[in-house]
């Protein structure tokens, strides 16, 4: 242990005091009738004695004049036998509980355990036991050694306090790397300066006027690292971007992680680091995505046939947009009337996003659902001239009333219909498609007719009385939902219906499913059946909520 080998060193240092002191009381008296002689001695000699005990400035330990008095030498001894192991366990345990709490302050009172309280003991056992003088080598070394991590200590409690766990959104927060580093660096410059005037003596005139000249010699030849840092210190004070900004350079996107003293780092939508220079920065203009308003407007450009009224193409458009995931209300999204083409009439949508990055997908996803939207509005889709007209595949009538017809049969409420009410049933229905994903009805909508589900699946949910949406069932095909749209009244739909895969309906308006009714009771009976079973699916999720 260190208190050890201190106490060991302390011993021996005693006895040579203690060995010295009879030493030269013996030496004395021999040396009396030497000392006329020596008296006689001509004073140049005693010059030449004087001049070399000037030059060596060494404690000599065969003087006992060099030593701290005793008193005082046991007392530094007890300090550091006693004192210092207890200050190390003390610090020790505070530096666990700190780690354990992932405490800002750990590493300041690391440093503090691990090198300014050893670098402040031998300084003691130096000066204090050992009775070294200041301008000695080793306690210059010393010295050196507390500034040092003293500084050190500093500057970690310095960051520690103001930037580690800082508040997202606080000063201390939006303060670049860059500024930072540029502080420590001062902050050591200082430091250093410090400890070459007090402890080594050191002439900081002449100093500076060496730095001077290296510093323009190195000016020269690190132009380019100049500008950078430079450029970088521009950037930090004007501040045209910060972390976790999206900006676009030379037709490259990327989002900044990272400002420092020689670039700015951008990731881009590919996962890829681009390190753009500081210097470069500064000379080109660059787009900024998150100012002065974090938002970011992905623009997509789609086509109509003149047959179809813009303002029904607008509406629908602007509607659908709202439904696609990602899709920010506010700004709502634009649909602009472009141009009349050659072959169609020509739009543009503008999407808002929360951020670039969701750009590419929000696309996808509005592109996506436009197939299933203009299918189920009857709207045309030209491409290049050739119209690719987004109905039913060209199946006769016969044939496609024969598929209503087997859906109908396979439905478990409307096999038992006579053959002339499911005819009627059918030719009254319409066919509809829906997207993944897509919303088919909303709770509290109004219903307009039964949904019989010809081709996919569909989730029912619900919102519970805490907002949160809760499943109540899957449909797949042949069963139905909008049961509700045979009563006279209260046509509200009770739940959410979503699809799970794209999805196939045959819509039964309101008025051909009361006529059915009216003409044959037990469809009514079934009705209500399905309705009572789902209502008490919906009251046991509600008992369970609450």
């Amino acid at each position: 242990m260190i208190w050890q080998v201190l106490l060991a060193v302390a011993s021996a240092t005693a006895a040579a005091t203690d060995t010295a002191a009879p030493a030269a009381a013996a030496t004395a008296a021999p040396a009396a009738p030497a000392a006329g002689a020596a008296a006689a001695a001509s004073p140049a000699a005693t010059q030449a004695g004087a001049a070399a005990g000037g030059a060596s400035d060494l404690p000599s330990f065969a003087d006992p004049s060099s030593l701290p008095p005793a008193s005082q030498q046991a007392g530094w001894v007890g300090v550091l036998i006693f004192l210092f192991p207890l200050a190390m366990l003390l610090l020790g345990e505070l530096l666990r509980q700190m780690q354990r709490r992932r405490h800002p302050l750990t590493g300041a009172v690391g440093i503090l355990r691990n090198f300014v309280l050893p670098a402040i003991s031998l300084h003691i056992l130096l000066q204090q036991v050992m009775g070294l003088a200041t301008t000695t080598i080793a306690m210059r070394v010393a010295d050196t050694l507390v500034w040092v991590s003293l500084i050190y200590a500093a500057l970690t409690l310095l960051n520690g306090v103001l930037f580690e766990d800082a508040p997202k959104g606080s000063w201390q927060s939006k303060v670049p790397q860059l500024f930072r580093d540029l502080g420590r660096f001062l902050l050591i410059l200082l430091g250093s300066s410090i400890v070459l005037s007090r402890v080594w003596g050191a002439d900081l005139g002449g100093f500076l006027t060496a730095l001077g000249v290296g510093s323009l010699v190195l000016g020269l030849a690190l132009q380019d690292s100049l500008g950078n840092i430079f450029s970088g210190v521009a950037l930090l004070f004007e501040q045209p971007l910060a972390l976790g900004d999206w900006i676009e350079i030379d037709d490259n996107q990327g989002e900044v992680v990272e400002v420092n003293w020689r670039a700015v780092h951008l990731l881009t939508e590919q996962q890829i680091l681009l390190i753009v220079p500081n210097s470069e920065l500064g000379k080109t203009s660059f787009k900024n995505f998150n100012r002065p308003k974090a938002a970011y407007f992905e623009t997509v450009p789609v086509s109509f046939s003149f047959d179809d009224p813009p303002n029904k193409v607008r509406q629908l458009l602007a509607a659908m947009a709202l439904e696609v995931e990602g899709v920010l209300g506010d700004p709502p999204p634009e649909v602009n009337l472009i141009a009349y083409g050659d072959f169609a009439i020509q739009y543009e949508v503008q999407l808002s996003c929360p951020d670039p990055t969701r750009g590419p997908a929000i696309r996808h996803e509005f592109l996506r659902r436009l197939w299933y939207v203009a299918r189920r509005h009857r709207l045309t889709i030209p491409y290049q001239g050739a119209e690719l007209a987004n109905q039913p595949p060209p199946l006769s009538p016969a044939s496609i009333q024969a598929e209503r017809l087997r859906v109908l049969g396979e439905a478990s409420c409307f096999a038992v219909l006579p053959a002339s009410l499911l005819d009627q049933i059918a030719a009254g229905a319409d066919v509809r498609d829906y997207a993944a994903k897509e919303v088919v009805l909303d709770q509290g909508m109004a219903l307009h007719g039964l949904y019989l589900i010809l081709e996919g699946a569909a989730q029912l949910s619900v919102l519970d009385a805490k907002g949160q949406s809760r499943i109540l069932g899957v449909l797949t095909t042949g069963e139905f939902f909008g049961e509700r749209s045979s009563l006279l009244h209260d046509r509200i739909s009770e739940s959410t219906v979503r699809a799970l895969e794209d999805l196939r309906v045959m819509v039964i308006d309101a008025e051909t499913l009361q006529q059915a009714v009216d003409q044959y009771p037990r469809l009514a009976q079934d009705l209500g059946q399905v309705m009572e079973i789902r209502r008490r699916a919906l009251e046991s999720l509600e008992a369970e909520v609450g």
